[in-house]
């Protein structure tokens, strides 16, 4: 994880330059990771053990949001497996991000024993396995009572951000919020955000659309009580480039998280 937050502080410059749709930006990092099956226990491992409790810090003490390690639900082998999903909040927050993780892991070192911290950190020298490392700024977001277990992300490229922004929350963000109010959907968030860094037409998404649900099985069908009648997208579809539908949607499983109040689940 550590790694994780070095290189962030490169991205900065950019982030500052490219932020738009929202006056007080709400950041997040997408880390993505591909890890062998003989690592990936190790890794969870430290995960759940160590830098959970430098989330649950962080958070306490206001320097983060949230903190989410997620893995990936089907698809190909040659994909990211795990995702760290962390929500940074404020141009502060993001700016101080080395030095708040710095301050965070030697903190919860220093409270362990002698040998819970020697093999907490012979574990922080196993490899990274990056495979792509995104800044996102949120600018939409609704949610309902319920566990978040599943996470289906809708990745698509868009002509005009600020624009996709204010069409989601108007169209899709009302109709979701009443659904999931209603119970007519078992749906617990949804949200939308934008790529800051890295930015540009090298890239194959700048968008993405989050569904949050609790069960699996609902992801697979939406999660409705009946068929619903859906809002007019074509709006929506004429932003985004090529088909007009989404360049890939991935489902996650969260498997630990620390939330905004600072407490720690494992799923």
């Amino acid at each position: 994880m550590k790694k994780t937050v070095s290189l962030v502080i490169t991205m900065l410059i950019c982030i500052m330059s490219f932020a738009q749709n929202v006056t007080q930006p709400y950041y997040l990092i997408h880390d993505y990771r591909k890890v062998a099956g003989k690592d990936l226990k190790a890794m969870l491992e430290n995960e759940e053990h160590f830098w959970s409790k430098v989330g649950q810090l962080l958070v306490k003490e206001g320097k983060l949001t949230t903190w989410n390690v997620l893995e990936r639900i089907a698809g190909p082998e040659s994909e990211p497996n795990i995702l760290f999903l962390l929500g940074i909040g404020s141009k502060q927050n993001m700016h101080d991000l080395n030095e708040t993780f710095d301050y965070g892991a030697k903190k919860v070192l220093a409270s362990m024993g002698k040998d819970e911290a020697f093999f907490v950190q012979r574990g922080l020298k196993l490899e990274d396995n990056r495979v792509a490392l995104a800044v996102l700024n949120m600018a939409n977001y609704e949610s309902v009572e319920g566990k978040r277990n599943f996470i289906r992300m809708n990745y698509s490229k868009v002509s005009d951000v600020e624009k996709m922004h204010q069409l989601q929350g108007k169209i899709w963000g009302s109709f979701i919020k009443k659904s999931m109010t209603s119970g007519v959907v078992n749906q617990k968030t949804w949200s939308t955000s934008n790529v800051v860094s890295p930015v540009g037409s090298g890239y194959e998404w700048n968008y993405l659309t989050a569904d949050g649900y609790t069960n699996y099985e609902d992801i697979l069908d939406g999660g409705w009580s009946a068929k619903p009648t859906i809002p007019d997208l074509s709006e929506i579809g004429k932003l985004i480039s090529g088909t007009g539908g989404f360049y890939k949607s991935v489902t996650w499983k969260v498997l630990m998280s620390v939330n905004n109040k600072g407490e720690f689940t494992k799923y």
